[in-house]
């Protein structure tokens, strides 16, 4: 009988569990509870070449003396690359910096940062702008760069009060998503995300001489089908169907947040108004992009195309007569426009001008008060004065600076109130995890909810086609977790949740059940692996490394763009394969080595002599779907573990292993004994017999020596139930305990 198990999770108890790890903690770098020290030692005929007008716009590294001071703090490192940052503030007199910790000695990182952006402020008086716009990311949870304020010292002499930003990079996304081998893009002006062509190349565009969607990561590769991809399906999927599937290419429930944030704190400069000034990154684990904002210091009242950001209506923010298909056709679907309202009404409830939020906006004026007025360049590029930094909370300070930021922020909260649709939504399924952990024996699926009260959370799935009884959560937390327990031999697996609101407003995460499995579709299977090879083959690098064996059974080659191998099955998407099409009875090798640089088929994991489990995953128009998996048991080393007959079932143990061939054409342990020597029965649970007399030692599959002696027979009742091997003379052979 099919059992279905459910279980809610408290917020406390599962948030670690199974949430993607956000918010990495400030550490000492980006401390808030202090003002650290930068101090920059360089030659000083070095520094005066950096100042030159004619080098303002080089990104020439200058090796120097990096030193960090805190009250936990004290780190001097030698060679540190530094120059000058950024696009339209190089020509300033308080000048940006970067600050890159591996340029000169490679694979080097500072508390886990290759790289640290220290930048000026110059066109803010208040000099806080973008960091209060981070601080209202991180209320509203989205994975954002962490900031502080430090002192730089150069040679000795103070420079001045910055901001110091996180960089964005592969170090970035692993720490927020759990990756950093997906595709990320720095996207700048003109990036509106219309579309450009079929062709990927044809989003490599450099207008202003740089990239417009800059590579970051896989540099080497620069294949850009991701980008265009979704950028086809952003320009040209109908309404119902940009409805349906936004959320499989796109992280949208994220980027309304973002969305929102961008319309209370006027920042213009961004996707929405600018087509600038924000990254994408494609995450393999979930299969979506995520847009991460940067560049903020446009925002709270600064103006620099005579407009009045206080009153712009929220829902019409970006230029018109312009393409912006991102925000534009969200703000087209009802659904996706109702849970923009619901954010932007959250924020000004619970964080944006609250009595709070005010407090926290003053104390930090207060905070970095000694510093900012004590800093010599401030007043250099726009004259703002000290009088400028002490009022900058409530009055302009003329020219670009229309309001001061808490003027602005009741200004723009009494404008947004206005503006403000009317709404109904659903519980907003913000994070959902499918765990193939257990499968085909028991399926789990993982979410994360917010928004109105959830007052039930409801399950159908669909065995072979048939409905299954629905199963009603009422009153859930927001972790929920649903667990099936499968039948055997089924053939296909699908399923849907259904959120519905205290209110009676119900949502289904997906428009369609979503299929999980097929087997008629899933043409692939592992065949064979080894987990601890000392002397059986060897890598291109002459390297002996683990090893799997995929075997394609099918009368069909099958292209591998799109599927996946893993060896943690709650992350289908650990790593994915080349596109290379694996023919018809084809036995192809991939090395399990955590060295991606070697070549197409080695993945970013090891296997576990120890024993886990391994998974083949596919990527469908509608998700993940699950193609085949195996949990192997501990291997001494330079044995594999395998089909005894190609695709088929059982998995048996092979001391003679043949990689990238038929497993038919080596010989098991069973096949050893049937040949020579025999140990009966087998299975057994009391008595082992031998077809003579023999030394025997028994061996546990972790590899310890549990018994040894010499006869006929021997009793192992008192071992534990598993597998072991018993070496007879120089043979070695299997059998299980029951």
């Amino acid at each position: 009988m099919k059992k279905i198990i459910f279980v809610v999770f408290s917020l406390a108890s599962a948030l670690k569990s199974f949430c993607q790890p956000n918010f990495p903690d400030p550490g000492p770098v980006y401390t808030t509870t202090e003002i650290p020290r930068v101090h920059i030692n360089l030659d000083v005929d070095s520094l005066e070449e950096l100042y030159l007008e004619e080098n303002w716009y080089s990104n020439h590294e200058y090796p120097v003396q990096f030193v960090f001071e805190s009250s936990t703090q004290q780190d001097t490192l030698q060679d540190v690359g530094f120059r000058f940052r950024g696009n339209t503030s190089r020509d300033k007199i308080k000048k940006s910096f970067k600050i890159s910790f591996n340029s000169f000695v490679q694979g080097r990182k500072y508390f886990g940062f290759e790289k640290l952006n220290l930048n000026a402020e110059v066109n803010d008086p208040s000099m806080m702008r973008s960091r209060i716009c981070w601080d209202l990311f991180r209320s509203m949870s989205i994975p954002a760069p962490r900031s502080n304020h430090v002192q730089v010292f150069i040679n000795g002499e103070y420079f001045g009060l910055y901001l110091n930003t996180e960089h964005i990079d592969e170090e970035f996304c692993e720490a927020r998503f759990g990756a950093q081998s997906g595709n990320l893009y720095k996207c700048r002006y003109p990036a509106n995300l219309s579309y450009l062509g079929n062709n990927p190349d044809d989003y490599k565009v450099a207008p202003w001489g740089s990239r417009t969607y800059e590579l970051k990561t896989n540099t080497q590769q620069d294949d850009y089908a991701d980008l265009a991809e979704y950028v086809q399906f952003l320009n040209f999927s109908g309404n119902q169907e940009f409805e349906c599937k936004a959320h499989e290419y796109f992280n949208v429930y994220a980027y309304l947040k973002v969305a929102a944030i961008d319309v209370l704190t006027g920042n213009w400069d961004g996707y929405i108004y600018n087509q600038n000034n924000f990254y994408l990154y494609h995450n393999p684990l979930s299969n979506q992009f995520e847009y991460i904002p940067y560049d903020l210091d446009n925002t709270w009242g600064i103006d620099w195309l005579d407009r009045n950001w206080s009153d712009r209506n929220i829902y019409t923010w970006s230029q018109t007569g312009q393409q912006r298909p991102l925000f534009n056709r969200l703000m087209g679907v009802d659904s996706f426009r109702d849970i923009f309202s619901y954010y932007v009404n959250d924020l000004l409830e619970n964080f944006y001008y609250t009595e709070e939020h005010q407090e926290s906006i003053s104390s930090l004026q207060a905070f970095i008060e000694e510093f900012a007025l004590a800093d010599p360049y401030r007043p250099l590029d726009w004259g703002f004065d000290d009088e400028d930094f002490l009022n900058s909370l409530v009055e302009n300070a003329g020219g670009h600076v229309d309001y001061g930021t808490l003027e602005f922020a009741g200004l723009r909260a009494e404008s947004a109130l206005n503006q403000l649709e009317p709404f109904a939504i659903a519980p907003i399924p913000t994070f959902v995890r499918e765990d193939f952990s257990e499968f085909p024996n028991i399926f789990r699926v993982d979410l994360t909810i917010e928004g109105p009260n959830c007052q039930t959370a409801q399950l159908d799935y669909f065995i072979d086609g048939v409905s299954q009884q629905s199963q009603i959560i009422s009153s859930p937390e927001d972790q929920i977790s649903f667990e099936v327990e499968l039948p055997q031999n089924f053939f296909d697996l699908s399923y849907n949740i259904i959120l519905e609101s205290s209110d009676g407003v119900n949502r289904s995460i997906n428009c369609e059940p979503r299929k999980i499995y097929n087997s008629v579709q899933n043409h692939l299977v592992i065949n064979e692996l080894m987990s601890s090879n000392d002397i059986v083959v060897s890598d291109e690098e002459n390297e002996f490394d683990d090893w799997v064996e995929i075997y394609n059974p099918s009368d069909a080659s099958v292209d591998l763009e799109g599927y996946f191998l893993t060896d943690n099955l709650g992350s289908p998407t650990k790593w994915s394969f080349p596109a290379y099409s694996i023919s018809s009875g084809e036995h192809l090798l991939v090395w399990c080595d955590r060295d991606l640089h070697q070549g197409d088929f080695h993945t970013n994991f090891k296997l576990s002599a120890g024993g886990e489990g391994i998974g083949l995953f596919r990527n469908e128009n509608d998700g993940i779907r699950w193609v085949d998996a195996t949990t192997f048991p501990a291997l001494p080393s330079d044995f594999s573990y395998g089909r005894e007959v190609d695709a088929q079932n059982p998995w048996i143990l092979f001391s003679n292993s043949t990689p990238g061939a038929s497993n038919s054409t080596q010989l098991s342990h069973k096949d050893i004994a049937r040949q020579e020597l025999k140990i009966y029965p087998n299975p057994t649970s009391d008595i082992l017999h031998f077809n003579e007399v023999h030394h025997f030692c028994i061996i546990s599959a972790d590899g310890r020596i549990v018994q040894e002696g010499t006869g006929i027979s021997t009793n192992v009742e008192t071992l534990s139930e598993g597998f072991y091997f018993v070496k007879l003379e120089n043979a070695f052979h299997g059998f299980v305990k029951n």
